[in-house]
């Protein structure tokens, strides 16, 4: 059983590349995004203080009994300096601009979100996202180096699929530091590990990681606007398909 990731692909192309079943279009998805929030977590640039001890579960869709918790849930976008990602820059600037704030809750984002115009922008600013970190992994859907061609794994795409399965074992039975938990959350087993204390593992216990999926793919769902950008016609009814990206 092996005790450490079997790649050193980032958050988000594990994710894309090997989280899924066998229908797989290994396009990066909003949990990308959620993924890079996590990691600003860990890095320190974003505080979170939760003023709720239970833990707790969400399901598919924010419901009425949710937004309690989610009032709880209090980030803080530090003035912390170093060097970051494009992509975690354009996350960090993304937060600020929904809440229009470096304070907020998870209540206040989502119903931020359901704001057409701030849903508008957040879409424009999730396709350059996008874009912005595919560049930086030089990753598309199409093909990643030696791992996928032709939007297909290849034998060694297949057994790092494998591994990095085999190492979700190892997560399960071990206690986990915030890197180990975030490796778990590409795979959506983050509640099934044992976690050690922090920010993190607190956020991951209340559910946080699924509740930013949710409000981010309801935001997505919110944006009423059509562009021809990269002549790709984007509408509210549309996969979310980005250039380049296949």
């Amino acid at each position: 059983m092996l005790n450490s990731p079997p790649s050193d692909d980032s958050y988000q192309v594990v994710n894309a590349l090997f989280s899924k079943g066998f229908f797989n279009d290994y396009e990066m998805s909003v949990n990308s995004l959620s993924l890079t929030v996590l990691e600003l977590i860990r890095k320190g640039y974003i505080k979170v203080d939760i003023d709720c001890d239970e833990s707790y579960s969400i399901g598919k869709k924010i419901k009425d009994k949710d937004l309690k918790v989610m009032n709880a849930i209090n980030f803080r976008i530090t003035s912390k300096s170093g060097d970051l990602k494009t992509s975690e820059v354009i996350a960090t600037s993304m937060l600020k601009t929904v809440n229009k704030s470096k304070k907020f809750n998870l209540k206040s984002m989502y119903n931020q979100i359901k704001t057409t115009s701030i849903a508008n922008k957040f879409k424009r600013d999730y396709l350059k996202y996008v874009r912005i970190l595919e560049g930086e992994n030089d990753y598309s859907s199409k093909e990643y180096k030696d791992i996928l061609a032709e939007s297909t794994l290849s034998d060694k795409g297949k057994d790092l699929k494998r591994q990095w399965k085999d190492y979700c074992k190892y997560l399960k039975s071990e206690k986990c530091g915030d890197f180990h938990l975030i490796c778990a959350c590409c795979f959506n087993i983050e509640r099934d590990v044992e976690c050690e204390d922090s920010q993190l593992s607190d956020f991951i216990d209340k559910d946080g990681y699924k509740m930013l999926n949710v409000i981010f793919k309801e935001a997505l769902s919110n944006a009423r606007e059509k562009s021809k950008g990269d002549g790709i016609f984007y509408d509210i009814n549309d996969k979310y398909t980005i250039p380049g990206g296949g």
